[in-house]
């Protein structure tokens, strides 16, 4: 968890990347304010560098009215304490990992990863949340964590519209067990995103899809240039992979 440098860059023209060196979140715009998607650490310097990034990378105001996460590890959790006493967002988990993140915090021995603030709405598998102009589909997709969830979600290039899928548990569990539930999450995600005709790739750690690279890119990148998010159909395809073929490297090591 180096706190040491943060970056950001706006990738569409309604979603805007934090990340540090290993993590990463995004900060979605809506109708109904801002939707903080997944909150890097709980520190100070990872709220500040989310609040910073959002006037000076994405030029907006900050109008943060929503925490979503996607699982209960505090590298997710993240800030969102600092959200919630400044700001008031509204938050948003599946009950199963809520109580994960009560009963088992990332680094027990530190204090700052154990469960520091409310959940006010448990979110679970095929729940729309409604923004006004956008809505996020839910996903369980168990492995990770108990109660991991991914998310599927409109976002717009220069006025025109593109599906986004957010897969949210980056490294199979180290048990048969964990990594099989793990997978049947992967096809699922994969069969919706599909269907909803996802093309934009999101990670929430940014050492697994060369994050840092694709967020200098985006912030140099030039208008004639492509949107290194927007991969096709085909790309989510490949992706999506990349955790499949984790999952089979851990298969290897049960053995």
């Amino acid at each position: 968890e180096d706190m040491s440098r943060f970056t950001s860059a706006l990738i569409f023209d309604d979603l805007l990347i934090v990340a540090q060196k290993q993590t990463n979140c995004f900060v979605l715009n809506t109708a109904r304010g801002l939707v903080v998607i997944d909150a890097i650490w709980p520190c100070q310097k990872a709220f500040d560098a989310i609040v910073n990034a959002v006037r000076d990378a994405a030029g907006w105001a900050p109008d943060f009215r929503h925490l979503l996460l996607t699982h209960g590890h505090a590298d997710h959790t993240g800030c969102g304490k600092y959200f919630v006493e400044q700001y008031g967002v509204e938050t948003y988990l599946s009950e199963t990992d809520d109580r994960f993140w009560a009963e088992h915090p990332i680094k027990p021995d530190r204090s700052e990863t154990w469960k520091d603030y409310t959940i006010s709405h448990y979110i679970t598998h095929g729940d729309v949340l409604d923004f006004g102009d956008k809505c996020i589909s839910v996903y369980a997709t168990p492995g990770h964590t108990p109660g991991g969830l991914s998310y599927l979600f409109p976002v717009t290039e220069n006025g025109v519209r593109h599906m986004a899928a957010l897969w949210g548990g980056t490294t199979p569990p180290h048990s048969l067990r964990g990594v099989t539930q793990y997978l049947r999450s992967l096809d699922m995600f994969q069969q919706e995103a599909e269907r909803l005709g996802a093309d934009v790739a999101l990670s929430n750690h940014t050492a697994v899809d060369c994050g840092l690279e694709r967020i200098a890119y985006s912030r140099a990148r030039l208008a004639y240039l492509p949107n290194a998010y927007i991969v096709g159909t085909t790309g989510i395809r490949r992706f999506l992979q990349v955790f499949r073929t984790l999952s089979y490297e851990m298969l290897e090591q049960l053995e």
